[in-house]
């Protein structure tokens, strides 16, 4: 015991002698705007003390140097002290940002840690500089070199200048695939952030070489692989040079076996969800089996989102139907259960966000209310219902949970000018050129309500036109449409001779749910045709004077396509009627449209095939349907043909018919664009004929017409621009010929 004391003893000893031994006395030099006092308050060591010791001045070197009151500290020993030569910092007065070409000075300004008035430290120079490489480097700029330098400005300001040599941009040119035999390699082009660089891209830059993004897209080709049962799958990338030198993006896909569900439990003992989810169970079960029992994240979710949604209509708000997997090898078994919940009441629903849009519009449009139970399907359709008013860009939603009580924030990203002057140039195969002034509000006053007023001038028409679009607040699936119009048309070239047109109308549109829509409206028309170019024709002296009509309107739409201006899946039907009565408007008639267009996407493909119909049968109550009220063909309705260039003639008078059809069959793709070009092409046949005019006898026969072509639809943040080329395989001598098309919109 007495030698461990006497070990312990010399060992303090020591240590306490050597302590003293090499301690040393401390010189700052360099200080000109600070004092001692002033290092004293940023350092938790004694600068007055005599004794520093290397741990004390290690203490103190760190401490020192996180303070921007100083830009460097220079360190040196001898055997009496130890001696810090401090720079004391300036505060910078200017930034430049010299020699840069493809960044401008404010984006590389606003990321620096040194800014304008703030001390200039070493520290925040070598953050800076890693902060420009990263910028050059999320641009392609792989080679990015920056040095900093300091010009004197006054006697405590400097200058901060970064000299930038950017040397070559570098784009990914080409991206491939290996390995992959599930997906196409144009459906995992469309997938992925990058994109490629080829001859024919005029419409696009390719994208930057930037590692970050190529880590992001192997997690993206990793995740739609796990989505379709590849739980296994493994990802990786290389980046290579070509022969051309060329940047070329490998990614390499192990996708492993694909998980194959061997078994579907229903663990629940409840006889009432039983029944309720019978029809739903055989019908997610035959998806399945269609799917040939492989694994899909799409078809299990869908299948949560039908079962729940079905107990939520029956009122059973404290239970949920869960999913949980057990995987033995490839094998999936599927256990649905009940998970008993406790359900949570809507407390209360804050909006915020909003300057102009009043609360109660908002409000208006969105599905639930305080006091019921919350519902996160419905709360996530009225955020999408949201988004799809013109004045609101974005939405987003929090909900915080207390006690099952829920406080539900809506923030609202607003479109603050939603007023706008419009001067457009407008071209169109049909009418040609044309000019668009118009001006609108889409936000009167906060309500949601748009007025809108236009002036349109092109071949055919001179018209102006006031809407008023209502919204009311106490039913969101109402619109209420009023309308102001006059117009003057010269049919010289085709009906062969002019009108005016003035009236007022009325339109009520219902919105049942996301497919189904209803129309309902009224509109009085006053008229005038004047100028007629041949009066021993009846079909032109029959429009020819003073007319008073009133017409009732009816429509029904069902859309289930997944775009509103260029869809590639689902259907679209649509019935038009219009009843001009006999004995209220001098020409009574009837006329309905029928539309059907089917979209077929390719299973992992954006590739897809369409089936389009049209038809059209009018007829007139008393006497003969006029030509301004019955059907025209050709131009954008029948490509291969012009505008009104199919059809009964007299002389150089388009005499159109009182019926119509036609039918259309396509394939579109990318082809040899892949999908991020944003260009499509479509290849179709088109069939159909028009007939029955009660000016010509001989215009009873259905007498078919055919044309083929091809068509390049560009999708622009306007909506599709389409180009189009067609020859007609079958017509008529009377018919009239037009290869070109051009249009803003679909081209079907």
């Amino acid at each position: 015991m007495k030698q461990m004391f006497k070990k312990l003893f010399l060992l303090l000893f020591f240590t306490f002698l050597s302590s003293n031994l090499f301690s040393k006395t401390l010189k700052i030099n360099g200080l000109s705007k600070l004092k001692l006092d002033d290092l004293q308050s940023i350092t938790s060591i004694d600068i007055y003390n005599n004794n520093f010791t290397t741990n004390d001045i290690n203490i103190l070197l760190k401490e020192l140097s996180l303070s921007e009151l100083i830009y460097n500290i220079k360190f040196s020993e001898n055997s009496d002290h130890f001696l810090l030569l401090i720079s004391e910092s300036d505060l910078i007065e200017n930034i430049f940002i010299n020699n840069n070409t493809w960044i401008k000075d404010e984006i590389i300004i606003q990321n620096l840690s040194s800014k304008k008035n703030l001390f200039f430290t070493d520290n925040k120079i070598k953050e800076d500089l890693k902060i420009i490489k990263n910028i050059y480097k999320s641009k392609g700029f792989q080679n990015i070199s920056v040095i900093a330098k300091i010009e004197r400005f006054s006697e405590e300001r400097i200058n901060l200048i970064y000299d930038v040599k950017e040397n070559k941009q570098q784009k990914i040119n080409i991206i491939k695939f290996n390995g992959n035999n599930f997906f196409s390699n144009n459906y995992l082009n469309s997938i992925i952030s990058t994109q490629s660089l080829k001859f024919y891209n005029f419409l696009k830059s390719g994208s930057n070489l930037n590692y970050g993004t190529f880590e992001f897209d192997k997690n993206q080709i990793l995740s739609v692989y796990r989505d379709e049962g590849f739980f296994d799958a493994k990802v990786s990338y290389t980046l290579s040079k070509s022969s051309l030198n060329n940047n070329i993006l490998i990614f390499y896909i192990d996708e492993g076996d694909r998980a194959i569900i061997n078994n579907i439990e229903y663990v629940y003992e409840d006889e009432l969800i039983s029944k309720l989810l019978n029809e739903k169970i055989l019908d997610f079960e035959n998806k399945i089996k269609k799917n040939d029992f492989f694994y899909s994240k799409k078809i299990i979710n869908q299948g949560l989102e039908d079962f729940n949604y079905i107990l939520i209509s029956n009122n059973i708000h404290n239970k949920t139907i869960d999913l949980s997997k057990e995987k033995i090898s490839d094998k999936l078994n599927l256990i649905l259960s009940i998970q008993k919940d406790d359900p949570i009441i809507i407390n209360k629903i804050n909006i915020t966000g909003n300057t102009i849009t009043k609360d109660k519009t908002i409000r208006s449009k969105i599905l639930i209310e305080p006091g019921q139970y919350l519902n996160k399907h419905i709360l996530k359709k009225s955020t999408e219902t949201l988004k799809k008013y013109p004045y609101i860009k974005d939405v987003k939603t929090q909900i915080d949970t207390n006690n099952q009580l829920a406080d539900i924030n809506i923030n609202i990203d607003e479109e603050t000018k939603t007023g706008n002057l419009l001067l457009a140039g407008t071209f169109n195969s049909d009418i040609g050129v044309g000019i668009t002034l118009g001006l609108e509000d889409k936000n009167i006053a906060g309500s949601g309500n748009s007025l809108s007023s236009n002036f349109i001038v092109n071949s055919e028409d001179l018209k102006f036109d006031i809407n008023f679009v209502q919204y009311p607040v106490l039913n969101p699936n109402l619109t209420n449409t009023y309308t102001i119009f006059n117009q003057d048309n010269d049919y010289t070239n085709n009906f062969g001779y002019k009108a005016s047109r003035r009236g007022i109308g009325y339109f009520v549109n219902f919105k049942q749910d996301d497919q189904y829509s209803y129309g309902v409206g009224l509109s009085y028309e006053a008229s005038k045709g004047h100028s007629a170019v041949n009066k021993t024709s009846s079909a032109i002296n029959d429009n020819i004077g003073n007319f008073e009509n009133y017409n009732f309107n009816f429509s029904i739409k069902y859309d289930s396509s997944n775009d509103f201006f260029y869809p590639t899946d689902g259907t679209i039907n649509k019935l038009d009627f219009t009843l001009s009565p006999d004995g209220i408007s001098d020409d009574s008639y009837y006329r309905m449209s029928v539309t059907n267009k089917n979209y077929i996407q390719f299973d992992k493909s954006t590739n897809y095939i369409f089936f389009n119909n049209n038809y059209g049968f009018a007829k007139s109550f008393n006497g003969k349907l006029k030509t301004i009220n019955a059907f025209s063909l050709g131009g954008m309705n029948f490509k291969g043909f012009d505008y009104k260039g199919i059809g009964p003639y007299e002389g150089n008078i388009y005499l159109g018919g009182n019926e119509y059809f036609t039918s259309t069959i396509g394939y579109g793709s990318s082809f040899i664009f892949d999908d991020k070009d944003n260009i499509n092409v479509k290849f179709f046949l088109t069939t159909g004929s028009i007939w029955n005019s009660d000016y010509i006898s001989s215009s009873t026969d259905i007498d078919l017409r055919t044309s083929v072509g091809t068509s390049f639809d560009f999708i622009t943040p306007i909506g599709p621009i389409s180009l189009s080329y067609a020859t007609p395989l079958e017509k008529n001598n009377s018919d009239k010929s037009r290869f070109f098309n051009f249009s803003i919109g679909t081209s079907f």
